[in-house]
């Protein structure tokens, strides 16, 4: 259940600055009740008022915003091969990013340490400011259990049922929350980036595999991992690691596109571009649009968001499914869908961690309860 607090302070991080009355029309709380709570994040220092807001007559309004810099929380993504951890701000400004590649064979208590270490050296750069820090968000490869601690199954990285939370939480002395990758990424995108004024996304991200993540910030907000990658597209295919065949994976991901164009060693960021000038191309392409197309008609999400390497795909391939899609859903669906790159900056996977830790910690609960469950997990 969402609290005035969280309200307000989701408000003022979409809107604002805004007026005590703009912010108790917006959030529908009593003007006593906003009054209250921005007395107390002034108190915490998590806001600052100013006079001038708006062209009023006689003495203008006060307009409150947030300090993004008043609290923080540490993003750690776990890339395919890379792990990056960052700090972010109220506003998922990052700071310098850390980080340092390992191998999915690798075994998963070697990685949790040496994760933990990173994220402990980052911590610990903060200084006298360590106490500002709310939590950690987690982003990982693969589906996560409902209370956000453990990575049930990656199909990616084999891993199942890792309890990274509990590690983290007893590495580091705070809060943990883990989300799936691309979901944390369409989570950022939707509250920060290209999807802020659209009521649902759904975030396509091409790497080493291809996968997906959908949230709707709208009325029945909710995020959701879209295993698009898994979709069979050719019954006939090739056989898949998910114990498929024919999956989409199998015909548009890193490998099978460096097979099909033949040349092992091009830079990721060129790959779509270098197949869209092969033979094969035009099958390709049919398998991904046949795969997207089933997504956006059974999810209905009013942007689709190019992330990863299809972010550094041709404009000719934006253009295309622009093109392409909206015939192949329904009727209502195309009259608002859109297709756009995404708009956040790399490292997108940090920023979907933080989006991760800032929803939970913060705009979710409000600062003091995060602040309890801070010191309840250092306590353990």
């Amino acid at each position: 259940m969402r609290n005035g607090t969280g309200e307000i302070l989701r408000r003022l991080r979409a809107n604002g600055p805004l007026s005590r009355a703009e912010l108790a029309r917006r959030a529908a709380i009593s003007s006593a009740g906003v009054t209250k709570i921005i007395a107390q994040l002034n108190a915490d220092g998590l806001i600052r008022e100013r006079e001038g807001l708006g062209h009023a007559i006689g003495r203008p309004p006060v307009a409150v915003s947030l300090v993004a810099g008043a609290r923080r929380v540490l993003a750690i993504h776990l890339g395919a091969g890379r792990l990056q951890v960052a700090f972010s701000d109220l506003m998922l400004g990052l700071g310098p990013a850390r980080s340092f590649e390992f191998d999915f064979a690798d075994p998963i208590r070697e990685i949790i340490s040496a994760t933990a270490d990173l994220a402990a050296e980052v911590l610990e750069s903060a200084g006298p400011d360590r106490g500002m820090v709310l939590g950690v968000g987690v982003g990982v490869p693969g589906s996560v259990d409902a209370s956000g601690r453990v990575n049930t199954h990656s199909i990616l990285a084999g891993w199942r049922d890792v309890a990274f939370a509990d590690a983290f939480e007893a590495a580091l002395g705070l809060p943990v929350v883990l989300e799936h990758n691309a979901t944390a990424i369409a989570m950022a995108e939707a509250r920060y980036g290209a999807g802020r004024d659209a009521r649902s996304i759904l975030h396509l991200f091409l790497g080493k595999g291809i996968g997906a993540g959908f949230a709707q910030t709208g009325a029945g907000e909710r995020c959701a991992p879209v295993e698009i990658g898994h979709v069979v597209v050719d019954p006939g295919g090739p056989a898949c690691r998910c114990g498929g065949r024919g999956c989409l994976e199998r015909f548009f991901s890193e490998q099978p596109l460096r097979d099909m164009v033949g040349d092992q060693g091009i830079p990721r960021s060129a790959l779509v571009g270098a197949a869209m000038r092969t033979e094969a191309w035009l099958g390709v392409y049919e398998h991904l649009l046949q795969a997207l197309s089933t997504a956006v008609t059974l999810l209905g999400p009013e942007r689709v968001v190019l992330g990863g390497d299809l972010n550094t795909a041709p404009d000719a391939f934006l253009e295309a499914l622009r093109r392409d899609l909206p015939p192949r859903v329904m009727p209502q669906q195309r009259q608002r869908l859109t297709v756009e790159r995404t708009s956040l900056p790399e490292p997108a996977g940090v920023h979907g961690a933080a989006c991760v830790a800032l929803e939970r910690f913060f705009y979710t609960t409000g600062p003091a309860a995060a602040l309890r469950v801070q010191r309840l997990a250092a306590s353990t």
